[in-house]
C-alpha cells in the first residue's frame, strides 16, 4: 500500500511514523521549507525559543509525554499555571499577594462544564464570567480579577479567541491532564526530529488537489502528481476553510464543519536580554489593563539558556493592535514590561510571532466559536471516503489546540488507514 501524508507537523509526522512501522510505503508532502508546522523552535540571539507550541500540558496519562520518554528526550516541569505568579495592575502598581491568589484560584476553580450546564447553548465567555462572579458571590477587586482571568487570560489567550465569540459549551468536556506543564529540553524541534527520522519527506510541496474517488488517489502539487492508494490530510483548519486544496469528489460535510469552527490568534513577544534584571523567583507576571494588551509574561530563561522574557497576547482583542506592524507591537510590549519594571534595559534581540498572517496557518490553533460545536470537530476526524483520512488538533474535541491533541490525531488516522 502507498500512502501520501499531507503536512509535516506533529500530527502528520506521527501518522507517517506509525504507518511506516506497520509496513506501509509513505511519502510526506510539506508546503513549508521546514518541518514541525505550528511547532517551531528558533534561535533568538543564542536562546532556543519555541515560537509555536511550547509545553506538554499535563505529562501524566498523556501519550505525547510517553512518546517523549520513549525518544529519550528530557524535560523540565514549570508546574501548574500560577506558579511564581505576580500581578501588576495598570495605574495601581504591583498588587498584593491576594490578587495573584484570586487569579490562580479562578483559573483552577472555573469549570467550563459547570458553566455550560448553568448557561444557554449560546453562552460565550463574557456570559461565563458574569455567571461565575455571581455564582461565587465575588465583589470588588476579587470580581474584577476573576473576570479578567476568565475573559482575557482563559478565553483570549489559552483558548485564543475573541471572548464574545468563544462558545462555553464548545469548551465543555475538555480533558486536562495532571502533572503541570513541561517543556522539552532543546524545544519541540527535538520531538519533530525524532518523529521525522527515516521518513521520506518532501518539503516545499504545497498540495493543490486530491482525487480520491477512483481506484487509488492522485495528489497534485505544482511540481507534479503523486499516485497512491490512500491519503492522510494533516493540515491546519484554515487550509480547509480557505479551500486551499481542491477535493474530487468534494467533501461538503467536512468543509461545512470546518467553516463553523475558528482559528485562535495567540502570539508571542520574545525579548532576549544580556543579563537577568528580574528576581529568579519572578516566573510569571500578569499585566491587568483596560485594553488587556500583553497580559501574560513568562520567564523562559531556564529553557532558553539565556535571559529571556516572553509576552503572550491576542492581537484581535486589543483595539488597533492587529493593524500595527510588528515593530510597533514590540515597542508596545517593551513599554508594558517597563511599566512593570522601569529598570528593564534594551533587549539585545526581539522576535515577534505572526501566526495570524502566516499564509499556511492563519492562526495558532482551533477552537469552537458560537455557531459551532464539538460535533464539527468529530466530523472533521471522519474519513471522507475509503481512501481519504484526516488528522490535526482540530479533529480532537477533548484536546483541541494542543500538541498532544495533534499527536493523538495522527495515531488515530494511521490506525484507520491500516484497518
Amino acid at each position: 500500500m502507498k500512502v501520501i501524508v499531507i503536512g509535516a507537523g506533529v500530527s502528520g509526522l506521527t501518522a507517517a511514523r506509525d504507518l511506516v512501522a506497520a509496513g506501509v510505503d509513505v511519502t510526506v508532502l510539506e508546503a513549508r521549507d521546514r518541518l514541525g508546522g505550528r511547532t517551531w523552535t528558533a534561535e533568538v540571539a543564542g536562546a532556543q525559543i519555541d515560537l509555536g507550541g511550547s509545553w506538554i500540558h499535563g505529562p501524566r496519562h498523556n501519550p505525547l509525554a510517553d512518546e517523549v520518554s520513549r525518544a529519550g528526550l528530557t524535560w523540565a516541569n514549570d508546574g501548574v499555571w500560577g506558579t511564581g505568579l505576580t500581578v501588576f495592575i495598570e495605574g495601581v502598581g504591583w498588587a498584593p499577594t491576594d490578587a495573584a491568589t484570586t487569579l490562580v484560584a479562578t483559573q483552577h476553580d472555573f469549570d467550563p462544564d459547570e458553566a455550560a450546564d448553568a448557561l444557554e447553548e449560546t453562552a460565550n465567555y463574557l456570559d461565563a464570567a458574569d455567571w461565575y462572579v455571581a455564582d461565587r458571590r465575588l465583589a470588588g477587586r476579587q470580581a474584577d480579577l476573576a473576570r479578567f482571568g476568565i475573559v482575557w487570560l482563559e478565553a483570549a489567550l489559552n483558548i485564543g479567541g475573541v471572548p464574545s465569540r468563544v462558545s462555553v459549551p464548545g469548551t465543555a468536556g475538555y480533558e486536562l491532564h495532571p502533572g503541570g506543564n513541561v517543556m522539552i529540553s532543546g524545544g519541540y524541534v527535538k520531538l519533530v526530529e525524532h518523529l521525522a527520522a527515516g521518513l521520506d519527506i518532501r518539503v516545499e510541496q504545497q498540495v493543490l488537489s486530491i482525487d480520491h474517488g477512483g481506484e487509488g488517489c492522485a495528489v497534485a502539487t505544482a511540481a507534479g502528481v503523486h499516485q497512491c492508494d490512500r491519503v492522510v490530510v494533516s493540515v491546519p483548519l484554515t487550509v480547509l476553510q480557505r479551500r486551499m486544496i481542491t477535493f474530487r469528489p468534494g467533501i461538503p460535510e467536512h468543509e461545512a464543519s470546518a467553516d463553523r469552527l475558528a482559528m485562535a490568534n495567540l502570539e508571542k513577544a520574545v525579548f532576549r536580554f544580556e543579563q537577568r534584571f528580574w528576581p529568579e523567583a519572578l516566573r510569571r507576571m500578569t499585566f491587568v489593563s483596560d485594553d488587556h494588551r500583553f497580559p501574560t509574561w513568562i520567564d523562559t530563561t531556564h529553557h532558553a539558556g539565556h535571559p529571556t522574557l516572553m509576552g503572550f497576547y491576542n492581537p484581535l482583542v486589543t483595539p488597533g493592535m492587529l493593524e500595527r506592524p510588528l515593530d510597533e507591537r514590540a515597542a508596545m510590549a517593551l513599554d508594558v514590561l517597563r511599566t512593570m519594571m522601569p529598570e528593564a534595559p534594551d533587549p539585545i534581540a526581539v522576535h515577534m510571532t505572526d501566526w495570524t498572517h502566516d499564509p499556511l496557518a492563519n492562526g495558532s490553533y482551533s477552537y469552537v466559536p458560537l455557531g459551532g460545536s464539538q460535533t464539527d470537530m468529530r466530523q472533521l476526524a471522519l474519513p471522507a471516503s475509503d481512501a481519504l483520512f484526516f488528522a490535526g488538533e482540530h479533529t480532537v474535541p477533548a484536546s483541541f489546540g494542543t500538541v498532544h491533541g495533534a499527536f493523538e490525531s495522527g495515531r488515530r488516522a494511521a490506525a484507520e488507514v491500516v484497518v
